[in-house]
């Protein structure tokens, strides 16, 4: 074969086209000019080559850190586990270069594979991550420049690329493949002439040694870079790589630390179509601290592939939605790592579209495993998230509480995924009631059972000694089946418990902090003749415990006022559009109550021109809703306005108390409600979505929109929106709300007359 030394891409890429590489590799210099002419006259498109490579290097990455992952990742794929790889700069920030210590590349690697793209010499192999064979060629995007040096147990050469034409973008690159001489050895002195020895030895330093094995590629940049910001890059694509795989330097730095300060949560089998077979399993990671970023981050082989604010966009997953964001905006981080089977795109940011219905699928899987036998039991996540984990669940609490349907039974049915383990909804879509039931029946609430033994009915109770007793584990539906039950205390008012009259089944002593209980087999909840008495040393008892009194406070303030009876466990959803006020007074003009639900509206309409005016916004929209948001009580769709959710038992109750009288803390909450989504509905209008959920800016933003309202109002700027209370009462014969299946019945009705 010709030791070929200069070339162009576009000649190897045109020449692999028509199947005459390795005739162009064994070819004279003339012949190979020959070929190419050849090959150019038989193209139907004679430019067709450098075409390809163009878009290949100039449509792959958005920014720098593209083309620095897939250098990673081809060091990666040659090193052995455990080894170095370095990434250093100059002091200008005008050259970079990264090395590793793997096997090297023969001369026919680099022109056959390294230098013709969709080719890869690790189609084989199952430990490697490329795969499309065009990484090496984004680098050229940002670096026009390279050097490759690469050193096999056989040899080495020295591979340099520069690009033709003025660009960017260069219309083709050269490349000229040079030999790597070995280095010369030392003269060694005559054997026991250690005077020559010593005199050799500081005559001249040692000569610079080839490594055994190894690549080092050099870009000479387009764009300096300096170096805090070339580590933050690195750290951004490689920095969550464990490092029993690869330990990752950059400028003598190690920035592959963060994988210490993550635990594996869950792991989920992932199918791939057509095939359906198994490629390996999907892990969840969760932790917190420095290089680990309090959002979802989806890795392969520990590489960046792409990241989200929002794990879990569309209202079909709003129970999720809401406790990722609780736990992120606690610090948390979530890392999905991906088995290698599953398949990028070519510029490696995002999953195939043939694999991505089976990925997220997954992903919904592990974060329901992880909530569902992790995180409820975790006491340090718990005592991070309590506030915000607690909110969350409150709403379920409340829909449990007003005998709402959530109906599904249990943890597996989440765990297999069963399209067909369906149940109707009522407020929220199926994927949200199906993880909600999930919640209702893990065994979280550590008790104590109190059984006074079997007495027949009127019996007086068995004196205090002879009480016995069991400790269990039990879930938020069992709890409140108790509180129905009227036998649900707190545990400071339990009875004393001698030790030795007492007897005690439970798995999980009252002592434990870390394990995840087990329910006590064959003693679900509480028999007849049976107290519950709730631990409330933990925040999530703490908080239902709460729950539950505030909700007697309210349901016996808010009953006589009630506007429609509580809907009945397994009703119907009763969805209703986003309509106006002067829609829903035209549809729906029959039914008892929408004049209320129209006053109320019209409240909400002067609370948001107040907060506009104060905040130097433009108003919003007002809609009405049922149902259409999952559980959301009010929702803002992309800034364009807000929508309140008739069919919300507390909105309900918040808008009966605002319309019966000038309920100042009623009408605070209603504020404060309005100015949450005021906010979301002001950043959506400058700042992507996902930059305008609940983060440290969204509450400065929010308390920024409160203090001026305020000062607005104190200084008389702003009329004080409570005056229009009595306004909007005008003419009103009832404070209650249309009850919700009128409401939809109307509007279907509406709906089929069009």
């Amino acid at each position: 074969m010709t030791q070929i030394s200069y070339g162009l891409f576009s000649e190897l890429l045109l020449v692999r086209i028509h199947g005459r590489a390795e005739a162009y590799l064994e070819a004279s210099s003339a012949e190979r000019l020959a070929l190419v002419a050849a090959c150019r006259s038989e193209a139907t498109v004679p430019d067709l080559a450098q075409r390809i490579l163009s878009r290949t290097i100039y449509a792959q990455a958005s920014s720098r850190i593209g083309p620095l992952r897939e250098l990673l990742q081809n060091a990666l794929d040659a090193s052995p586990a455990g080894a170095r790889i370095d990434v250093r700069s100059t002091e200008d920030g005008r050259e970079i270069s990264v090395t590793d210590q793997g096997r090297g590349m023969t001369r026919t690697e680099l022109l056959t594979d390294l230098l013709v793209p969709f080719r890869s010499g690790k189609a084989g192999e199952l430990d490697a991550i490329g795969e499309h064979g065009i990484g090496f060629f984004s680098a050229l995007e940002i670096a026009p420049w390279i050097e490759v040096v690469t050193a096999t147990a056989s040899g080495g050469h020295r591979l340099l690329v520069a690009p033709l034409g003025a660009g960017p973008r260069h219309e083709d690159f050269s490349w000229t493949l040079l030999p790597l001489p070995r280095p010369s050895p030392t003269p060694s002195p005559p054997a026991g002439d250690h005077a020559a020895r010593r005199a050799i030895t500081a005559r001249a330093p040692a000569p610079p040694r080839r490594p055994a094995t190894g690549t080092s590629v050099r870009l000479s940049l387009a764009q300096p870079i300096s170096r805090p910001a070339l580590a933050a890059e690195i750290a951004a694509a490689a920095g969550l790589v464990d490092p029993a795989v690869a330990r990752i330097y950059v400028d003598g730095a190690l920035v592959n630390t963060a994988r210490a300060r993550l635990r594996r949560a869950a792991d989920v089998p992932l199918r791939l179509p057509p095939s359906g077979d198994i490629c390996g399993a999907l892990e969840l990671f969760v932790g917190r601290g420095d290089g680990v970023e309090p959002q979802l981050t989806i890795t392969q082989k520990g590489l960046t592939v792409a990241t989200r604010v929002d794990p879990f966009p569309g209202p079909e997953l709003g129970l999720h939605r809401e406790l990722a964001r609780a736990i992120t905006a606690a610090g948390f981080g979530l890392v999905a790592e991906l088995p290698l089977g599953v398949p990028l795109n070519k510029g490696r940011s995002a999953v195939a579209a043939s694999a991505s219905a089976a990925v997220e699928a997954a992903l919904v899987a592990a974060f329901e495993r992880f909530i569902l036998r992790d995180a409820l039991y975790d006491r340090e996540l718990l005592r991070a998230v309590d506030h915000r984990l607690s909110s969350v669940l409150d709403r379920l609490v409340h829909a449990a509480l007003l005998g709402e349907s959530i109906t599904i039974a249990s943890a597996q049915a989440a765990d297999e995924l069963d399209p067909l383990a369906r149940t109707p909804t009522v407020a929220a879509p199926e994927q949200v009631i199906r993880f909600a039931g999930g919640l209702l029946d893990a065994p979280l609430f550590r008790s104590i059972v109190v059984d006074a033994g079997q007495r027949p009915p009127g019996a007086p109770p068995a004196p205090l000694g002879q009480l016995h007793w069991r400790g269990a584990a039990l879930t938020l539906r069992e709890l409140l089946q108790a509180h129905r039950a009227g036998v649900l205390r707190p545990l400071e008012g339990a009875p004393f418990l001698p030790s030795t009259q007492a007897r005690s089944t439970a798995r999980w002593p009252l002592g434990a902090s870390s394990a995840a209980p087990e329910p006590t087999a064959g003693a679900p909840g509480a028999r007849p003749g049976e107290l519950v008495y709730l631990a409330l040393d933990e925040p999530l008892a703490l908080a239902f415990w709460r729950r539950l009194a505030t909700e007697g406070a309210a349901a016996q303030h808010a009953q006589p006022a009630a506007a429609a009876p509580p809907r009945p466990p397994g009703a119907a959803p009763c969805p209703m559009p986003r309509t106006s006020r002067d829609v829903l007074l035209k549809t729906a003009a029959d039914v008892a109550g929408v004049r209320a639900a129209a006053a109320a509206m019209t409240i909400i309409e002067r609370l948001d021109a107040a907060i506009s005016e104060s905040a130097d916004l433009p108003t919003s929209p007002i809609w009405a809703h049922q149902d259409l948001y999952g559980p959301d009580e009010m929702a803002h769709t992309d800034g364009s306005g807000i929508s309140v959710n008739l069919a919300s038992a507390r909105v309900r109750a918040l808008l009966t108390a605002v319309l019966l009288r000038d309920d100042a803390v009623a009408f605070t909450a209603l504020t404060d409600l309005l100015l949450h989504e005021k906010t979301h509905v002001s950043l959506a209008s400058y700042v992507p979505r996902p930059m305008a959920e609940h983060g440290t800016s969204f509450y400065r933003r929010k308390d920024w929109m409160r203090r001026r309202l305020l000062a607005a109002i104190a200084s008389g700027a702003v009329v004080d929106p409570i005056r229009w209370l009595a306004v909007a009462r005008r003419g009103l014969v009832s404070s209650a709300l249309p009850a919700p299946e009128e409401l939809s019945r109307a509007f279907q009705a509406a709906a089929a007359a069009a």
